[in-house]
């Protein structure tokens, strides 16, 4: 019975096709021939139902097979949904993305950014005004050491020395080196190394974090594009995961240092500087593999962006969107695997490469002093599988018309007002 029940659109589909059929081989043209026709395609119906299947054994068991998959796939979408732990920054912003709520989310984004980059307990090397400042203070001190007799700091340097044999500053030579002293007094304050992207002037650096200028706030009631702020979002939730990693194995460090009473500063971190993260947009399903080759220095690394280009061969589809990103970190090198499982463990990243190249030791211990372990620049890319059925739902419809291989969620008029 309950293959007929299944079936029975075909059943009336092929009743309907044999009764079509008749009619135009005799010319039947009288409603009273059609409604006996249509009386015997009904006993015909009638008696299919009755007809028991042979196989219902079978048929029992595929549907057992298929009530199994069902309720895994629900477990798995619900312990999906706990791993992404997303929240859109403005509640109730998505899916109709209104014009007010747009503008309310400019201003969260702004905030929330700048509290993911505090979060890192960021800084930066000294400016010339800081190292103006510590020679007026070493100056300072010589003449206090002069004034009470006792011997003067570049005496002391003379005798001890103000460099190693491997021309390295010792602590004596930092102490009468306003650049070298300024610069250590200020990794003294940080975690780690970062550039602000809030600044009217920003730095000459490219900014740690992706900003999207278009979300700058310009105090006005024009409203963002809905594109852009869903952009935004993305951004915004891939990178707090990459930043709370980072901050994850800094505090660790941070907190083994001040249980041996040690100084907690940027040369014990991990992550001793944030140079970049950037992210993609979606992934195609189809692309042409490119080509992007690897920032020399402080710039900005690239995603590849497309499926062709990683080893995976991810791509966005009719389950899922795909977004890669990039990471470029100075760190100390025994801690990258550390750093990817934060990263990775109980979540949809997957680290597509990795590269890494050691930094030149700081002997002048100008700029930017990242300690005495040996550190090394270090590229990682990744790609963050969303899924469909945990995000959609939250999608405006305006954005997903624009990708080809995601249907829109089917919503309420009022949804989409």
């Amino acid at each position: 019975m309950d293959f007929v029940r299944r079936n029975l659109f075909l059943i009336l589909c092929g009743v309907g096709a044999v009764v079509g059929i008749g009619l135009g081989v005799t010319g039947l043209r009288a409603m009273p021939n059609v409604v006996k026709k249509m009386e015997e395609a009904a006993g015909v119906h009638k008696a299919l139902e009755s007809l028991q299947p042979v196989n219902q054994r079978i048929i029992d068991a595929e549907n057992q097979r298929i009530e199994a998959i069902q309720q895994d796939h629900a477990k798995v979408l619900e312990h999906a949904k706990k791993l992404y732990r997303y929240e859109p920054l403005v509640a109730g912003l998505f899916p109709k993305a209104a014009a007010e709520k747009r503008i309310e989310f400019r201003t969260k984004y702004g905030e929330a950014m700048r509290k993911l980059l505090d979060s890192l307990h960021w800084g930066a090397p000294p400016t010339p005004a800081d190292i103006e400042a510590m020679k007026d203070k070493i100056d300072n001190e010589k003449a206090a050491q002069k004034f009470g007799g006792e011997p003067t700091a570049s005496a002391s340097a003379g005798a001890a020395g103000t460099h190693t044999q491997a021309e390295v500053l010792t602590k004596v030579g930092a102490k009468n080196d306003p650049t070298a002293r300024a610069a250590i007094a200020a990794a003294q304050k940080i975690y780690c190394y970062a550039v602000n992207f809030f600044e009217d002037k920003p730095p000459d650096r490219v900014a740690s974090l992706e900003f999207l200028p278009k979300m700058k706030d310009t105090k006005t009631v024009e409203a963002p594009e809905t594109d852009d702020v869903w952009r935004a979002q993305l951004s915004y939730w891939i990178q707090k995961d990459v930043v709370e990693a980072i901050v994850a194995v800094n505090d660790e460090a941070g907190e083994a240092a001040k249980q041996a009473s040690e100084d907690q500063w940027v040369g014990i971190m991990p992550v001793k500087e944030v140079i970049s993260i950037r992210l993609s947009d979606y992934v195609p399903p189809k692309g042409d593999p490119l080509m992007i080759s690897p920032p020399v220095g402080y710039l900005a690394a690239y995603p590849q962006g497309t499926a062709e280009s990683v080893f995976t061969g991810t791509a966005s589809g009719n389950s899922y969107e795909v977004v890669q990103f990039t990471v470029k970190l100075i760190m100390d090198q025994r801690d990258i695997p550390l750093l990817v499982e934060r990263l990775c463990n109980n979540s949809f990243l997957t680290l597509l490469r990795v590269s890494y190249k050691s930094v030149p030791v700081n002997k002048a211990m100008t700029g930017k002093v990242y300690g005495a372990e040996p550190t090394v620049m270090v590229m990682m890319d990744f790609e963050s599988v969303m899924l469909g059925e945990v995000f959609r739902p939250l999608m405006p419809t305006e954005v997903c018309e624009k990708y080809d291989w995601i249907k829109c969620p089917e919503r309420k008029a009022d949804d989409e007002q």
